[in-house]
């Protein structure tokens, strides 16, 4: 009975460029049957393989490994960065990069000479109770003592902002939403920068 299919799994008609051909009729079948039997890549055998500039084949000797891999290229449907998307995605951040330093850039030349919040600090309301009645009025409070004083030499943790809608008012809360933009941009950023590294260390991590 005639062997149907190479016992090393080959497409006996691709690897030779012989249309048509069956293992029964391959030059490669008593080599193939080795390679099957053969394991690392200590011992070679002569394999026919197609020429790539010419009709006919030429004689290549191949380990079980080198053979493995050149039927697998061959049927195993193989990929590249391109086709599972990695240059895509590497051309869309460099793009991104590009827009986010436009923005940035704006972002200075919009806000330049503007005031920006330091972080951990907020626009608080405060209740001031009169005879006649109770005023509402902001300051701008931090977590510890960061601003200058007016007259006292220590730092101190609030500044008086006045009632809401007060120049000193707007301008303070306009600084803390500017700082949250920015830091909501830095946190993704370092979330990037992580996501980055971690792609980085996995092609490094070497395979066989």
């Amino acid at each position: 009975m005639s062997r149907k299919y190479c016992p090393f799994s080959f497409s006996c008609e691709t690897i030779t460029q012989t249309p048509g051909l069956v293992a029964s009729q391959c030059p490669n079948l008593v080599a193939c049957s080795e390679l099957a039997k053969l394991d690392g890549n200590n011992e070679t055998v002569q394999l026919q393989v197609a020429a790539a500039e010419s009709q006919g084949s030429t004689a290549v000797s191949v380990s079980a490994s080198s053979a493995a891999t050149l039927m697998l290229r061959q049927r195993g449907c193989p990929q590249d960065m391109e086709s599972l998307g990695l240059r895509a995605l590497m051309e869309a951040l460099q793009a991104s990069m590009a827009e986010l330093e436009t923005q940035m850039t704006q972002f200075e030349e919009s806000y330049s000479g503007q005031y920006i919040a330091p972080e951990g600090t907020e626009v608080h309301v405060y209740a001031v109770k009169r005879p006649y009645g109770t005023y509402w009025y902001n300051k701008l409070a931090a977590h510890r003592e960061m601003f200058q004083p007016q007259a006292q030499q220590r730092l101190i943790r609030h500044i008086h902002l006045g009632r809401t809608g007060e120049s000193r008012h707007t301008v303070a809360q306009a600084g803390i939403e500017r700082r949250n933009q920015l830091t909501k941009a830095r946190t993704q950023l370092m979330a990037a920068t992580t996501a980055l590294e971690n792609a980085i260390a996995t092609l490094q991590t070497p395979i066989l």
